[in-house]
């Protein structure tokens, strides 16, 4: 019952804190076990949140053991579905044994159960996936091989992709891979158990990387997320993809990736000289608070866009200033708690959406009760009332964005006034990045078609 509950809250909580939350091969998910559920971990508490919101079934978690204590607290945490499993990083000076969450994982898989773990064991905040290890394909073939290779296992890989994973009102996109049987690997598992649990590790890992943006280094990471800001609308127009837009800009970013990836190998010192020259592009936008989107633009569309923002800001300021004056604690005290509570950014994103659908709940009951006990209003009134508060607290966040917007086509503006020259140079550094990235692609793309 507290399972149930707490997935209809949270799903609820998703729609709100999550801009957009779009499934990729939804139909691939199987709505019954036995079932093991496997995905990468950049976001702590949220990717469990995420994954187990999109089965219909219920779905019982392999956690580590530490976040298990009291025994009011242990009871809880299986009303809610945890199974404990031991890390040696954990407790390095004792002995390690799983023997009772391998135990229990076979119970659970004989009933036709399904389990989420994540095989990389520990939550980062990056874009990569890191050593998976062998526990799920361990329990898997365990569970299999105790049945005659009858039971009829099945790992589903599901990669979550998030824009910013600390942010609220970002975008999260779930990449859904096809089931692997675990059954075919039963055979091997019979003359060879370690050698089979291996093989379907690398499995499960290749497949995964298959459903992510999977980048190296940070490095790496951090001269594609640039080449994306950059480049990726005009590559968009080059590679035209007959997809919905958050499919192909995942497919743009894969492909952007292995781009950095192979020249990295095969000219290096071409990817140093790009990596110099958006590092100084970027650099000089920093300083003058500006955004690269913005230095494709003329001057006239430049100051279209500034009158009309500034229009629309003064139009919806009578609503920004209800929706903030009603929106804003709610609001800040999530982010505010998250910080108090853990430096770690990974946890940030499960405990504002934790705390947030309690606290805008909590603040809009006693600002209707304020209501009520000053107006005394008709029922009706109150209903519009209430209606009223989150509808000006998404209206107020989006006019937030467009005074940001519109401040930055003004820092634009007054460049084109006052230091044309600037805007000018910095025009033509954006420009040679693109012919760089631009020549970049045709000679991979002949590369490719060599091959």
């Amino acid at each position: 019952m507290l399972y149930a509950i707490l997935k209809m809250i949270y799903r609820l909580g998703l729609r709100v804190f999550f801009r957009r939350l779009e499934v990729r091969n939804r139909h691939l998910i199987p709505d019954q076990g036995p079932l093991l559920v496997v995905s990468n971990h950049p976001n702590t508490f949220m990717d469990p949140i995420v994954t187990a919101s999109l089965l219909r079934q219920p779905v019982f978690f392999i956690a580590k053991s530490t976040v298990f204590g009291s025994g009011f607290q242990n009871w809880m945490l299986r009303q809610m579905h945890l199974i404990p499993i031991h890390r040696r990083e954990d407790n390095p000076d004792q002995p390690v044994s799983n023997e009772e969450a391998f135990t229990a994982s076979f119970r659970a898989l004989r009933q036709g159960k399904t389990l989420l773990i994540f095989p990389e064991g520990n939550s980062y905040n990056q874009r990569r996936l890191r050593k998976v290890k062998t526990g799920t394909a361990r329990i898997a073939l365990g569970a299999e091989a105790a049945a005659a290779a009858t039971l009829g296992v099945r790992i589903l890989p599901v990669g979550l992709n998030y824009s910013d994973p600390t942010r609220f009102r970002s975008d999260v996109f779930v990449n859904v891979g096809e089931p692997i049987q675990v059954a075919a690997y039963a055979s091997a598992y019979e003359q060879d158990g370690q050698a089979a649990a291996q093989a379907l590790t690398d499995t499960i890992r290749q497949r995964l990387e298959s459903l992510i943006i999977h980048t190296p280094t940070d490095e790496e990471d951090a001269l594609a997320r640039q080449v994306e800001a950059l480049y990726k609308d005009q590559l968009a127009a080059a590679i035209p993809i007959p997809a919905p837009e958050h499919i192909r800009d995942f497919l743009l970013t894969k492909a952007i990736v292995r781009g950095i990836n192979y020249f990295s190998q095969t000219a290096p010192e071409q990817v140093a000289a790009l990596k110099h020259d958006i590092h100084q592009y970027t650099l000089q936008l920093r300083r003058l608070r500006l955004h690269d989107a913005l230095l494709g633009k003329g001057r006239s569309t430049v100051l279209g866009r500034s009158a009309f923002g500034l229009f629309l800001l003064l139009l919806g300021l009578p609503l920004y200033l209800y929706g903030l004056l009603h929106n804003y604690l709610p609001y800040i005290i999530p982010s505010r708690v998250a910080r108090a509570a853990t430096k770690e950014e990974e946890w940030y994103a499960p405990i504002m959406l934790t705390v947030g659908i309690f606290s805008f709940p909590l603040f809009y009951a006693l600002e209707a009760w304020l209501l009520w006990e000053w107006l005394q209003p008709p029922f009706y009134k109150l209903m519009l009332y209430l209606l009223s508060l989150p509808l000006s607290g998404f209206f107020a966040l989006g006019y937030w964005n467009t005074l940001l917007h519109t401040q930055a086509h003004w820092l634009l503006l007054r460049l084109f006034f006052r230091r044309r020259n600037v805007v000018e140079e910095l025009r033509k550094q954006r420009q040679c990045i693109i012919v760089q990235l631009e020549q970049a692609r045709q000679a991979y793309m002949a590369q490719q078609e060599g091959e």
